[in-house]
């Protein structure tokens, strides 16, 4: 069987329309592909988080020059916007990473951004951190910081730091990782007290919402080790996340109140994690790859027109295989999934779905990064 199509289990049927020869010449799809990939943008420096405003500008985050950009599709201009990043912390995985834009963007000009800095300016190991701040954008840069959630401990990898809105525009969920080897290590990540390792919930204010699972608290979620992808899954409103394995079993998950995800305990699915003594322990839903680190980064749920076929899929990208793969998932498992690119354009750090209906991804690859475009033939 083709690599790029992965039944879920020996019962799972694909259609021969579906199994077709998928390692692409020239980087685009084989000829019986219905789409075809897009260079979009060229040059960009390592867009972290891509996001659609109301005027159909595509923003993005700018890892390590901590800058917003906002590029125009119909005229492939840029737009560079300066962000007054206190203290603004650039190493290995840390910089300005996760971005959302605020509900009434559109007259507001919120954007939420979550950030890498020095605690106190002081560059030492004690001294790395992680906030999540809302700002305000104006003609040329944002202004008006609005401190949210601070001193979530970070380290030169493993910050997390991806937000989003909940459905009903009231909170914000954003996810932190262990801070590797920040002390006392992983197991941070079981410590309540210890901000890393969480997935957070609070309101547009930074206030804690009253009904969080831990008095007091915003921690929505513990026991995880790097979560890089976060969405809202249409009608069921279920929050999905991906997140990194050590070296294998990348982890796709469904965030639930209060629950515990393992890390650095248990890890994988029920199957693999086998009886896992700790509280309110919640498996993965579907693990990748027992032999590797696919590396997974953001994930989106599909809900446009130009793939009626796709609509309510669950769309992720990977990192160290360069893939994006597309799930058709049912309640809380996977039914079947599909590899539409598998390594042609390298490391792939975002996804989202355009007003036009079309996909786009952002590669990080340096001062070199792209955005491409998924779309029909």
């Amino acid at each position: 069987m083709d690599k790029r199509f992965l039944p879920i289990a020996a019962s799972v049927l694909i259609s021969s329309a579906v199994i077709v020869g998928c390692v692409a010449a020239q980087n685009q799809p084989p000829p019986s592909s219905p789409w075809q990939i897009e260079t979009v943008k060229t040059g960009l420096e390592r867009p972290w988080s891509i996001n659609f405003a109301p005027d159909g500008r595509l923003l993005m985050t700018t890892r390590n020059t901590g800058e917003v950009q906002a590029l125009t599709l119909t005229t492939n201009a840029l737009q560079r916007y300066s962000v007054p990043l206190q203290n603004f912390r650039v190493e290995g995985e840390g910089g300005l990473l996760g971005m959302e834009l605020s509900s009434d963007f559109a007259s507001s000009n919120t954007v939420y951004l979550c950030y890498s800095y020095w605690k106190d300016g002081q560059k030492v190991d004690s001294a790395r951190r992680n906030r999540l701040s809302a700002f305000t954008v104006g003609s040329s840069g944002l202004s008006g910081e609005q401190i949210l959630l601070d001193d979530l401990l970070g380290w030169s990898n493993h910050n997390g730091c991806r937000v989003v809105r909940s459905p009903d525009n009231t909170k914000l969920f954003v996810t932190m990782g262990d801070a590797a080897d920040y002390a006392p290590g992983p197991q941070k990540a079981q410590d309540l007290a210890a901000r890393a390792g969480k997935t957070y919930r609070i309101n547009l204010d930074g206030s804690i919402p009253s009904d969080n699972p831990f008095a007091g608290s915003a921690v929505w979620s513990l026991g995880h080790r790097n979560p890089q992808g976060l969405a809202f899954q249409p009608v069921t409103g279920l929050l999905w996340s991906t997140e990194h394995g050590p070296d294998v079993k990348d982890e796709l998950n469904v965030i639930k109140k209060g629950r515990n995800y393992g890390w650095p305990n248990c890890l994988g699915t029920a199957t693999e994690s086998g009886t896992c003594n700790l509280s309110n322990y919640e498996a993965a839903v579907k693990s990748y790859d027992p032999q590797i680190t696919v590396a997974m980064s953001d994930m989106a749920f599909y809900s446009g027109t130009a793939f009626p076929a796709w609509q309510g899929n669950l769309f992720f990208v990977t990192l160290k295989t360069g893939r994006l793969y597309r799930l058709e998932v049912s309640g809380e498992t996977v039914a079947q999934q599909e590899i539409l690119i598998d390594n042609e354009y390298g490391r792939l750090r975002d996804v989202t779905v355009g007003p036009d209906g079309f996909i786009y991804l952002s590669t990080d690859a340096g001062t070199n990064s792209s955005i491409l475009r998924l779309r029909p033939k």
